[in-house]
């Protein structure tokens, strides 16, 4: 413990030690976070937040499993109430998933065990990243993107129907909590609320990580250990970064799947109620990059791709690269649900 301890204080007086010394590198990386977080992360990432919580604080998500209810029970040895989740975190973007599983698990929906081994595969990139900022933004290519992120829906199947084959027999939640269930409006201002306090705390750690990826490039100097570094450490400088190299497009799937630290510790903080075992966790992130990566070869055989992917950029991500159909397709669904159900009830704020 005393040595733990010991290599703690070290690291921290260390940390601060370069701070000082090199406060304009820590600063150029801070201020490149948060141009990420304005232009990439929040656009793409808070709609769908709020829409997954919105379906479980609202009940859909038990009215959604009523449909799912046997097929996932049967695959998966998870309530059908899950369902809506697991799709929500294949579109939705990294954090959207331990968002909605701790929705669930706060509504009594699924219990601990559940919720932890269901963040072994709902943590996955949506479509707005991997297709339009890596597959447009960074590899110039769009057919690059959708093969990058079939890859990665293909490994999250392939990693659900694993963990349901290997997990163990646990009596499932029948349904959820009856008053966990809100009206509709005050379901979408808790969910909107939520989602804020969400995004509030994955903006921090990516500013950090940016800044601590861009002090240790003043040391590492060979591009293919800074890349490695950047992918291991935060996935949109890993990706930015292999792309300049021109490596392989199963080299960004295997990064993509894995998500980077900084996506885990985004995950992790957002499930703070629940008891996730970290070596399991983290075999999941290794497993499914490297499903990802195998994945991603074989559709290049069957797909191959006939134009120049790799091409180095400097230009920052813009706000555009966030859009895409499927949340649009989204958000139309849940402002026409909510603009429906105000003609049926009165909207009621809670304490």
């Amino acid at each position: 413990m005393k040595l733990k301890q010991g290599l703690l204080l070290t690291a921290t007086f260390s940390t601060a030690c370069v701070l000082l010394i090199f406060p304009a590198a820590a600063s150029d990386g801070a201020r490149n976070g948060i141009g990420y977080c304005l232009q990439i992360l929040v656009p793409s990432l808070y709609p769908f937040m709020v829409l997954s919580v919105f379906v479980v604080k609202s009940g859909l998500s038990e009215k959604i499993g009523k449909v799912f209810e046997t097929p996932a029970r049967i695959l998966l040895k998870l309530p059908g109430s899950s369902a809506a989740t697991i799709l929500m975190s294949m579109i939705g973007g990294y954090p959207t998933g331990a968002r909605s599983v701790a929705a669930l698990y706060d509504s009594g929906a699924i219990t601990e065990s559940q919720a932890a081994r269901m963040l072994c595969f709902c943590v996955n990139s949506g479509p707005a990243f991997v297709i339009s900022a890596v597959g447009v933004g960074f590899l110039k290519s769009q057919q690059a993107g959708f093969i990058l992120f079939a890859s990665q829906i293909l490994g999250s199947v392939l990693l659900s129907l694993f963990s349901g084959i290997t997990a163990k027999a646990e009596p499932l939640q029948k349904s959820g909590k009856k008053s966990s269930a809100k009206k509709s409006g005050s379901a979408f201002i808790a969910s909107a609320a939520d989602a804020a306090r969400g995004m509030m705390s994955m903006c921090c750690f990516v500013v950090l990580f940016a800044a601590l990826m861009n002090l240790l490039r003043l040391w590492v100097k060979s591009p293919q250990l800074s890349a490695a570094l950047s992918g291991l450490l935060e996935v949109t400088g890993g990706c930015a970064d292999f792309s300049k190299l021109s490596l392989p497009l199963w080299a960004v799937s295997l990064i993509i799947g894995w998500g980077g630290i900084c996506v885990h510790f985004q995950v992790l903080s957002s499930v703070e109620k629940i008891h996730v075992n970290l070596p399991r966790f983290y075999f999941y992130r290794v497993l499914h990059g490297v499903l990802a990566a195998i994945i991603t070869v074989g559709l290049l055989r069957l797909y191959p791709i006939s134009e120049p992917v790799f091409s180095n950029t400097a230009a920052p991500l813009v706000a555009g690269f966030s859009g895409s159909i499927p949340a649009a397709t989204a958000l139309i669904a849940l402002c026409a649900a909510f603009v429906f159900s105000l003609s049926h009830e009165t909207l009621e704020f809670e304490e």
